[in-house]
């Protein structure tokens, strides 16, 4: 009998936010989908922003990762299939063990959680909080690589480095095989040549983790965040959609 393959799990992450990170959890899983490879999004963020893109309400009465970390059962049950996606949600609810998790040292109850999910997915995208917190953290415990989205921004530049020396702190305390998959400029302005500065101190910065995809400001971007659906599904044939399709290549050619 032929063996069930792992899934990649990737997590998404940057302490800084408003650099793109759920704009690119989001579209990265929807992306793959739509190439035919099944793939689960996690939104481990209490702000719950991954799941509003789908247009998911998060009312108390809905099944989110909280309550399948809080009661581990079949995590089946707190799937929701929304257009072209595959999603555990998140809400605000969230914070209420933020404080149990982190007394008890608790990382890898995500991890724990989803394994026995890991065999039926190509890819497993979970969107972390804009911070390395004890949801981040489980985020990373139970993945094997990592995408840092970074926007063309200098504070953005300032933050990389502190970002990489926990990651490798995390890496040696915790999980020795998580790898960085790549870090992502996103927010690329063409208009401006500091887009084009920063992009090439990143690429001297990580000449062998850069991206070679940018995804550009683009304003079907937020157009298809206000229609709550994916880049693909909101407008497929627009350069938005082209850059993340070029991005999905790079991942999956990696």
């Amino acid at each position: 009998m032929k063996a069930a393959k792992t899934a990649k799990i990737i997590a998404i992450t940057n302490q800084k936010g408003g650099v793109g990170k759920t704009t690119a959890s989001v579209n990265l899983a929807a992306g793959l989908n739509k190439k035919g490879m099944r793939t689960l999004l996690i939104d481990i963020d209490s702000q719950g922003n991954a799941s509003a893109s789908f247009g998911l309400a998060i009312e108390n009465e809905v099944k989110t990762i909280k309550d399948l970390l809080v009661n581990p059962q079949n995590p089946h049950d707190f799937i929701s299939k929304i257009d072209s996606v595959e999603i555990i949600p998140s809400n605000n609810s969230l914070k209420d063990i933020e404080d149990i998790l982190l007394k008890d040292r608790k990382f890898d109850m995500l991890k724990t959680a989803i394994a026995p999910l890991t065999g039926q997915y190509e890819y497993i995208i979970i969107d972390c909080p804009p911070s390395i917190n004890v949801f981040t953290k489980n985020g990373l415990k139970a993945s094997s690589e990592i995408v840092i989205p970074t926007d063309v921004g200098y504070f953005s530049l300032l933050g990389l480095k502190q970002l990489l020396e926990e990651i490798e702190h995390f890496k040696r305390e915790l999980n020795p095989s998580l790898e960085i998959l790549g870090v992502l400029a996103s927010k690329y302005d063409r208009r401006t040549s500091l887009s084009a500065q920063i992009y090439e101190t990143l690429k001297q910065s990580f000449p062998d983790k850069l991206f070679k995809t940018c995804i550009h400001l683009n304003i079907d971007i937020v157009r298809a965040q206000i229609a709550q659906k994916s880049i693909f599904d909101y407008n497929k044939r627009g350069p938005a959609a082209a850059d993340f399709n070029s991005l999905i290549e790079e991942i999956t050619n990696a």
